[in-house]
């Protein structure tokens, strides 16, 4: 594995930060909203975890090293839902998990029986006589 830099789990809090702020709607409790629970440790080792929580539902939590970060982040949608982000950051990329986010739609019957049908029935390769050589 290729060691992610050191500044990159300090962009993916930047960046998560800033999803927070931005996919909140002000409300006058936001307003007096205060840190409820932080915090941060580092092992010295790559190893570090950090997190924290306010008290209008804001909050996010993120542990790693410079090959793998996992985290999560949450907030209250302005509709009043709570919305729970789940995430993996490797060498395959930023990976979000959420029973929010679009996934595509099932895939019909017809198409499930129709790829049962052909991988029960592989294709036979038609067998055709190899010419001879003469020498």
């Amino acid at each position: 594995m290729t060691p992610l830099p050191d500044t990159d789990h300090h962009v993916v809090l930047q960046f998560v930060i800033a999803i927070l702020i931005a996919s909140c709607a002000a409300s006058e409790d936001d307003a007096h909203a205060h840190v409820q629970k932080q915090f941060k440790k580092e092992d010295g080792k790559g190893h570090f975890e950090y997190g924290f929580d306010i008290t209008n539902g804001i909050g996010a939590g993120e542990a790693g090293d410079e090959h793998q970060v996992k985290g999560e982040y949450h907030f209250v949608s302005k509709e009043g839902v709570p919305v729970k982000v789940s995430y993996t950051a490797d060498e395959r990329g930023y990976r979000p998990n959420s029973d929010l986010l679009p996934t595509p739609p099932p895939t019909p019957e017809a198409i499930l029986k129709a790829l049962a049908y052909i991988q029960a029935h592989p294709r036979k390769e038609e067998q055709s006589p190899k010419p001879q050589r003469r020498h």
